[in-house]
């Protein structure tokens, strides 16, 4: 799903080229919920119909569904803590290695932030 970028200024103004690609873990776990709400919704509309038998298989693809997804999830959530340990960590780095950069990103970034803030 990449997409490309609207230059700014040229005034084409498609929303589907400002966004930005995502992730291929992302665009999966995108991929995989769609696929797991579908499934539950067919599960659903014939629940209705089902015997008792035919319930019992539904509610067992339903578990199993959910607990694919679950693991999936908890996987991505593992992946993510991992991402935000390491950046975390990048960053603890750079902070020790160049303080006083550190501290004027920070300062610039709060004074950009207090003039935007200011405006209102």
């Amino acid at each position: 799903m990449e997409e490309t970028q609207a230059m700014p200024g040229r005034g084409n103004g498609n929303i589907a080229q400002m966004t930005k690609p995502l992730s291929p873990d992302l665009e999966q776990l995108t991929q995989d919920w769609r696929a797991f709400v579908a499934d539950c919704e067919t599960l659903l509309k014939n629940a209705t119909t089902l015997s008792g038998s035919g319930a019992a298989v539904a509610r067992a693809q339903l578990s199993e569904k959910m607990a694919a997804a679950k693991i999936k999830f908890d996987a991505m959530r593992m992946t993510a803590s991992d991402r935000a340990t390491r950046t975390r960590e990048a960053t603890e780095d750079y902070v020790r290695r160049e303080p006083i950069k550190a501290i004027a990103y920070a300062a610039i970034g709060g004074a950009i932030l207090g003039l935007l803030m200011s405006r209102r």
